[in-house]
């Protein structure tokens, strides 16, 4: 390595530890209630799906009770219309739904960060690869997610990578953007003037745009909850998980709201949209947190 690359790097180095924009963050985002408010959603949905695995009232999938009996002391939620416990399979529906929305959001945040940089940096790359996002985002997700799925049944993982494959679009417009701004910075260009290589530049970058990134990533799993619980509830989404849409898809089947059994199907569904809250706080709340560090 030459002087000038190392003097460069020096400098990079120095000046994006010196910025201590995602400190002052953090300690915005503790002080936000809302913040605390979908961080603690969130962390009771991880541990009860962590507690699922090691214990259940019930077999889920085992009739144990009567059928059609309504929420008691020895079933909390109910059963279904084969006498199967709903607060079981409630407890079990928690791992599918966050395992898709985190690897959901795991390949958009990968793509859309390297489409992202990419065009941000390289000004002949920007055209294209913004056109390409703007196909996807004019796209009608959840038709073409029915048909993919019609043709590959999905499990959870290849569910996963279908959704974050549609999902990537804004995140690579957010995080362009911000490189573009970062890439007109002067310290950007002295790098350049001192001969950094590229991939050190892009890699600051990164680092740099890493709370755009982050909550970005919780609205992907935000949309990868809610695509899965759609894809379930129609049918098309993984059938080896009793996750909460494929409980309402089950409710549906046995028409539960005609016969009156409100307990099947509204506990799933609260449920849904209570995680998705959470993580659409968490998300808002980082993103509202790294504005105001910014604009400071």
């Amino acid at each position: 390595m030459t002087e000038a690359e190392l003097k460069g790097k020096n400098f990079l180095k120095n000046k994006f530890r010196g910025i201590g924009a995602e400190n002052s963050m953090w300690r915005i985002l503790f002080k936000d209630g809302y913040f605390r408010i979908g961080a603690g959603i969130v962390f009771f949905f991880f541990v009860l799906a962590i507690v699922s695995f090691f214990y259940l009232p019930y077999n889920p999938v085992a009739s144990t009770g009567p059928l059609w009996s309504p929420p008691s002391y020895k079933h909390w939620f109910g059963t279904t219309g084969s006498g199967q416990d709903l607060f079981s399979q409630w407890m079990v529906g928690s791992q599918p739904t966050l395992l898709v929305a985190i690897l959901s959001a795991a390949v958009a945040s990968v793509v859309g960060v390297a489409v992202g940089i990419s065009a941000g940096y390289f000004r002949r790359l920007d055209e294209p690869m913004m056109r390409m996002a703007d196909v996807f985002l004019i796209l009608p997700v959840l038709p073409l997610l029915i048909v993919i799925a019609a043709f590959i049944r999905p499990t959870n993982f290849t569910a996963a990578l279908i959704i974050g494959v549609f999902s990537w679009p804004w995140m690579a417009r957010s995080v362009r953007s911000a490189a573009v701004s970062i890439k007109k910075s002067p310290y950007i260009e002295v790098s350049r003037m001192n001969g950094v290589p590229n991939s050190s530049i892009m890699k600051s970058i990164f680092m740099h745009t890493l709370p755009i990134v982050l909550a970005n990533a919780i609205f992907s799993a935000t949309g990868g909850i809610l695509f899965l619980a759609y894809m379930d509830y129609l049918g098309v989404g993984p059938v080896t998980s009793y996750a909460w849409g494929t409980t309402l898809f089950y409710a549906q089947q046995a028409n539960a709201l005609f016969v009156g059994a409100w307990w099947w199907i509204v506990p799933s569904g609260i449920s849904i949209a209570i995680l998705a809250t959470g993580f659409s706080l968490l998300g808002y709340s980082m993103e509202n947190a790294y504005r105001g560090v910014s604009s400071r």
